[in-house]
């Protein structure tokens, strides 16, 4: 009583599904292998080689992103036959959402009703966009279902509604009572889908910038050059995916109809944990592969049939598609009813849920499991490269160097003509689209740092010791994970989505999410650093020697020193950003068009790089480089033209953060120079009698 429910899969089920995935890691941890010694090649060459004339001024932020904890009550399209249900919903900081029954449930630690990471969800606030969503994913028939068809629940107006929708999982549909609870719900499920999904992006680890080149690279070797937003999540929720890519010659992988979703919402007899979407056979889908519009299939591409123990009948899992659709058009004003065109979205299929929960749940365990084990041997592999590589890197670099040369020789015309021919036409107005996303997002920062400065030196005069100005002080500390503050420099980064995935559409790029999202961090940590900075600043200049108005001039001079910090870091940040995202647009579709001509040159050079005997250095490697540096040459060009900089080149993966103590000691020569303006300790010699109390010693220390 009160345990778990057996898995519905038996156990040849479960060994397939898990032969599955073993296959996907055999297969793919060779490229990971060979990706993190060209990870730790790069690094190391970017410690050893010269730094950027201008690094970073603004002190790293200690504090890392964090999904911001949220609670309340919602109610949900569940059960048997599905109707608004009341819950309590709890997401928790490890971004995971959580529905129960009741509060006391939640409060008495008792089990949730379901739960799902947030990783891949789309949010929707607005029934009419869910609807017309719907209507263009679901096909114009499937199949007599009168019979079986409830109500149109979806059709029934909702006030205050919070869809949920997964390419590849059952939607959730809640609402909310009111629209404060709906706003407070929507920042909160945004801020967590976009940290889930770029716990990787925002690392500068060698392992996990080697993880994405390697999913990068192992999918252009099964043909698949477009970047997308398959990268989004952690390693084992990117791995899993690919687990359950269709095998030609494997008999289990039988050509059947895909499946319709139905709403999530399942009883405590499901696994909690999962939330993929159920399904119903289609007999009008042909067996020969036609894509199906609901999933977004690509060709070919179908599911694992799952026989249900004791039913005639069994269930097929979709399988994610390696290259994403585009987005549905969304704007017919009239949309179709949904019961007439998806009626299994509000049918019951209990049993069909949980087995594609179980499947779910079987392939991420097995891909979570396979890369821990693989944990071990990848710690002692970047211990060794570090060891091996180091003291030859000059020899690595120059021999790396020679290769380069011979292979841009050879590849330089088809190179050049395919970047005349399809890059430079469209060039100029990708770069300015990009300026002008991370240009608005960072301008909205730099807006709402200066307001919050101001709102501390205006405090300052008033209360320099009480309790207001701590609320103050900490209500600035939290500026960066304010999820309503920072919304409006979020929205400044989603305005150019339509127009930049026009220009980038025809050269394969479907990764809009993730670029909203890379400028949604970045806005973020620009303005973490900044409050660092100001907070770290104010701490060292204001003292118990000062006066009210003293102290309030100290804090303007600190507050003009992080606004000129600020603007150098944001304009190094939108040259790595337009050169990074630039790179992402560019370098698959101009590999996928050089394919033909010149990959059949590279063999001739796999000699001179085995003799190297490093394999931080590949032939496939050097030669990605040389097409990567006649890119950024171009981005760079344009660069200059756009912002009139005599040099735009920065570090692509980042510079060296300068340490702290060395900011520090700058800051106190640059105070002497002014006079003494921000000495860290009172002159002992000299007493001024504040009109005020002062701010005590680490007021404001974040």
């Amino acid at each position: 009583m009160g345990g778990r429910p057996s898995s519905p899969l038996d156990k040849q089920q479960r060994q397939h599904l898990r032969g599955q995935v073993d296959t996907l890691l055999r297969n793919f941890l060779p490229c990971y292998r060979g990706q993190l010694a060209a990870s730790v090649l790069r690094q190391i060459s970017r410690e050893l080689g010269p730094q950027e004339p201008a690094g970073s001024q603004l002190l790293r932020s200690k504090k890392l992103p964090r999904v911001r904890e949220h609670r309340g009550p919602l109610t949900q399209l569940r059960g048997h036959p599905p109707r608004w249900q009341p819950i309590f919903c709890v997401l928790r900081g490890d971004g995971r959402l959580e529905w129960f029954s009741h509060k006391e449930e939640y409060e008495n630690g008792g089990q949730c009703l379901g739960s799902t990471a947030l990783t891949g969800y789309t949010l929707l606030t607005s029934q009419r966009e869910y609807l017309r969503l719907l209507d263009a994913l679901c096909p114009e028939s499937l199949g007599d279902h009168t019979q079986e068809e409830p109500d149109s629940l979806l059709e029934v107006p909702v006030n205050f509604p919070l869809f949920l929708q997964h390419p590849f999982r059952r939607h959730l549909c809640f609402s909310a009572a009111t629209r404060e609870a709906q706003h407070a719900w929507r920042l909160a499920l945004q801020g967590g889908i976009r940290l889930q999904g770029t716990v990787l992006q925002r690392s500068q680890a060698p392992a996990a910038r080697a993880f994405l080149d390697a999913v990068r690279l192992y999918r252009q070797h099964q043909g698949h050059f477009g970047d997308d937003d398959v990268t989004l999540g952690s390693d084992a929720e990117v791995s899993a995916p690919q687990g359950l890519t269709r095998d030609p010659q494997d008999p289990c992988w039988p050509t059947a109809a895909p499946m319709a979703p139905s709403p999530a919402g399942a009883d405590r007899g499901a696994d909690a944990g999962a939330t993929s979407r159920a399904a119903s056979p289609d007999p009008s889908w042909p067996a020969g592969g036609r894509p199906h519009p609901r999933l977004g299939l690509d060709r070919g591409m179908h599911g694992v049939r799952i026989r249900d123990r004791g039913r005639d009948a069994g269930v097929r899992v979709p399988l994610p598609r390696l290259s994403p659709k585009p987005s549905p058009d969304l704007s017919d004003p009239h949309p179709r009813p949904v019961s007439r065109l998806c009626p299994a979205f509000l049918s019951p299929l209990d049993r069909s849920g949980q087995l594609l929960d179980a499947v779910h749940a079987d392939v991420l365990a097995g891909a979570s499991a396979g890369l821990c084990a693989f944990q071990p041997e990848k710690d002692e592999l970047l211990a060794s490269l570090e060891k091996t590589i180091r003291p030859d890197v000059d020899q690595l670099l120059r021999q790396q160097a020679r290769v380069a040369g011979r292979l841009r020789t050879d590849i330089r015309g088809p190179l050049e003509s395919c970047l005349r021919r399809e890059v430079d036409p469209q060039l100029p107005r990708v770069v300015q689209t990009l300026l002008r996303t991370v240009e608005a997002s960072l301008e909205a920062v730099r807006t709402l740092l200066a307001q919050g400065m101001d709102r501390l030196s205006h405090r300052l005069r008033q209360s320099p010791s009480g309790t207001r100005l701590r609320r103050e002080v900490y209500s600035f500390g939290e500026m960066p994970w304010d999820l309503a503050l920072m919304q409006t420099c979020y929205r400044e980064a989603e305005r150019s989505r339509g127009r930049l995935g026009q220009l980038a559409a025809p050269f394969g790029f479907l990764g809009m999410q993730s670029l909203v999202f890379g400028a949604q961090d970045l806005a973020q940590q620009l303005m973490a650093d900044a409050v660092a900075t100001f907070l770290q600043l104010a701490d060292q200049c204001l003292t118990t020697a000062l006066n009210c108005d003293q102290a309030a001039q100290r804090l303007e001079r600190v507050r003009g020193r992080v606004l000129k910090k600020f603007e150098s870091d944001s304009g190094l940040a939108q040259r790595r950003f337009i050169r990074g995202w630039g790179l992402c647009i560019f370098l698959p579709f101009v590999l996928s068009q050089l394919e033909p001509s010149c990959k059949k040159e590279l063999p001739e050079f796999e000699g001179d790089v085995l003799a190297m005997g490093s394999q931080a250095l590949t032939t496939e490697g050097i030669y990605e480089d040389v097409i990567r540096g006649c890119l950024l040459q171009r981005i760079d060009q344009e660069l200059k033209k756009t912002l009139g900089a005599n040099d735009v080149s920065c570090t692509l993966d980042g510079c060296l953060e300068v340490p702290w103590e060395q900011e520090g000691a700058d800051e106190e020569t640059e105070a002497e120079r002014e006079g003494g303006a921000c000495p860290r300790q009172p002159d002992s010699g000299t007493q001024i009698q504040p009109l005020c109390p002062p701010p005590s010693r680490g007021t404001f220390r974040s």
